[in-house]
């Protein structure tokens, strides 16, 4: 009786040791199912514009599930099962960086939108000062203004940007913006002050004297 009683004691340990290890297997994840979760993955990350953030990490992963595919097509699944895990993780470890990435850009952004405003606005009030006596001069004036219109626009587009959150772009064009205005300055502020070169020689000609007042008077003295 015991005998009997240790027997069965034994079957049902063995068919719940049997029932726990099918349990786990089905409750993992399989190749398929891990291809799956890393094309959603990948997918997300593609829509939410980490593309311009992590190229290559992306274009890694994506070479990654293309070489797990393969496995999975010669029934590979344990070579395919460990592609397929570093990919996921490699793309939960992507899905952090583009947060922490894509907030930096921001951060950048903002400060950038700053100082291009400054830096335009003190471009304005530089060219007030600019001469329009001549040709030239007018020629030069309308050269600045018509660089001016232009930096405004590409402000205009830099907003736009920054509303629809693409910071990267609008973070590589505010580091060309920012050069065009800074060689604008510098050029500017190069041009000499020609109404006071006028001002200054027409001071060194009062000052000369007259010939012919300075004969008259010559002459008055015999």
């Amino acid at each position: 009786m015991r005998a009997e009683l240790f027997r069965a004691a034994r079957r049902a340990i063995t068919a719940g040791i049997a029932l726990v290890a099918l349990f786990v297997v089905a409750c993992a994840d399989s190749p398929t199912d891990q291809l799956n979760r890393a094309d959603n993955l990948l997918a997300e990350l593609k829509n939410n514009g980490a593309e311009a953030y992590l190229k290559y990490e992306l274009a890694s992963a994506r070479q990654k599930l293309e070489e797990a595919r393969k496995f999975i097509r010669k029934n590979r699944f344990d070579l395919a099962g460990e592609y397929l895990s570093s990919v996921c993780r490699t793309l939960d470890s992507c899905s952090v960086a583009f947060v922490e990435r894509r907030q930096d850009a921001e951060k950048k952004c903002q400060d950038k939108r700053a100082g291009l405003s400054s830096a335009i606005e003190t471009l304005r009030q530089q060219m007030t000062g600019l001469p329009r006596q001549s040709y030239i001069d007018q020629n030069r004036y309308d050269i600045y203004m018509h660089r001016l219109r232009r930096y405004r626009e590409e402000m205009d587009i830099l907003e736009k940007l920054f509303a629809q959150q693409d910071f990267n772009t609008a973070l590589q064009r505010s580091y060309r913006l920012e050069f065009q205005v800074k060689q604008s300055l510098t050029g500017l502020l190069s041009v000499a002050p020609i109404p006071e070169r006028v001002t200054e020689t027409s001071a060194v000609k009062k000052e000369l004297p007259k010939p012919f007042a300075a004969s008259t008077g010559h002459s008055g003295g015999h």
